[in-house]
């Protein structure tokens, strides 16, 4: 039975912080809550660990400052009520890190930094340049300008993202409740909390429907949702409450919250982006051979097994590939070549590419550097 003790080379955390951990119930912010949370930042850091902070409590604080009672059914009213909050939020987190001599550096996301390339990157060296700096970063989504991420959306995705951008050895998910249980501890006084999970099953999943509140967007199943995302990256994750911050208790391997196990050593950080971040732009099928060659042997994609081209996409694109047979996806990479020309050379030889396509090119369809095997298992 593995332990929590098993910790180790923790030197970047990612710490999301829910809404209701942040804010009361008239939506005010619980500044003790921050002050609290940014001593045991600094404390980590004393311990030559990086902090990587993604607030919620935008629209919350949007609706306390400007008294409004109830969540704004409207898009553009949330929009307006999250810019206004995120002043409020980001005033109360730079006071909270002064105390300290630290600085706080903002940065709103969208889902489409993450999916393209060049501003995931971007957004790589921002984090790179903020952590040397010795600023702490306090990250979330661009609420007043993303209008699918703030209907959709969820700060506990986010920070699983997050996760893959600067490296982190562990996501830490700050809520109201204290881990994740058997069933809803709300509802069944019998729900037991579970310590340390190795595989997220579907029991787990069964017990963590519903959501918080309105306000919050997020519920526990979007928690479990980021935890399969950190760990099938190598990472570890915690689920835990928020209300005393035990972060020091958390790195020290204490029996605080739930820690989910990482399922694999991990990957680097333009592999991660291709599997869990990276939108496809389309689908190649190709026959058994190429997938046995890219499953067992770990080879690259070439032409001669490409029997089908779907979707439209050019050169540098991210694609799904999947057997013929069944047509489930199985890998993601990126190609050497767009739609149109992968229709012209699928199921030729490398050698005829020049040929057809009256160009020299890669004889890779896909580079094996450029390629992640998706073995995620099904509940997540």
């Amino acid at each position: 039975m593995k332990t929590r003790h098993e910790l180790k080379n923790i030197s970047c955390v990612v710490i999301k912080i829910g809404t209701r951990v942040l804010t009361g119930a008239d939506n005010l912010i619980l500044t003790e809550r921050i002050d609290r949370l940014a001593e045991q930042v600094v404390r980590l850091g004393e311990r030559g660990i990086t902090s990587v902070l993604v607030s919620s409590g935008a629209v919350g604080a949007g609706l306390g400052k400007l008294g409004i009672q109830g969540y704004p059914r409207l898009i553009p009213d949330r929009q307006a009520v999250a810019s206004v909050g995120q002043v409020q939020l980001m005033k109360i987190w730079e006071r909270a890190f002064a105390v300290y001599g630290k600085q706080v550096g903002q940065v709103l996301i969208t889902a489409e930094d993450f999916q393209n390339r060049r501003r995931y990157v971007n957004l790589q060296n921002t984090f790179d340049s903020l952590l040397r700096l010795g600023a702490v970063p306090v990250v979330n989504e661009n609420d007043s300008v993303a209008v699918r991420e703030l209907k959709y959306g969820d700060n506990d995705t986010l920070s699983a993202q997050v996760a893959g951008v600067v490296d982190a050895q562990m996501l830490v998910i700050l809520t109201d409740i204290d881990g994740a249980y058997t069933a809803n501890p709300r509802r069944d006084p019998g729900a037991r909390r579970l310590s340390l999970v190795e595989n997220i099953t579907p029991s787990i999943l069964r017990a963590t429907k519903g959501k918080g509140s309105e306000i919050s967007i997020g519920g526990m199943r979007s928690k479990i949702s980021a935890a399969c995302l950190a760990t099938e990256a190598g990472r570890y994750c915690v689920i835990a409450s928020g209300e005393d911050s035990r972060l020091v208790d958390i790195i020290e391997g204490r029996d605080v919250g739930t820690l989910f196990l990482p399922r694999s050593d991990g990957m680097k950080r333009r592999k991660a982006w291709i599997a869990f971040t990276s939108r496809s732009r389309g689908k190649l099928l190709v026959d058994e051979g190429a997938r046995d060659a890219l499953t067992r042997r770990g080879s690259s994609l070439l032409s001669s097994g490409i029997q089908e081209i779907m979707g439209r996409f050019n050169s540098g694109d991210v694609v799904d590939i999947a057997f013929t047979g069944d047509e489930k996806t199985f890998a993601k990479g990126v190609t050497s070549y767009s739609a149109e020309d992968l229709d012209r050379i699928k199921g030729l030889h490398s050698s005829r590419i020049e040929e057809v396509l009256g160009h020299v090119g890669p004889e890779e369809i896909i580079h094996k550097d450029n390629l992640v095997l998706l073995n995620k298992p099904e509940v997540c």
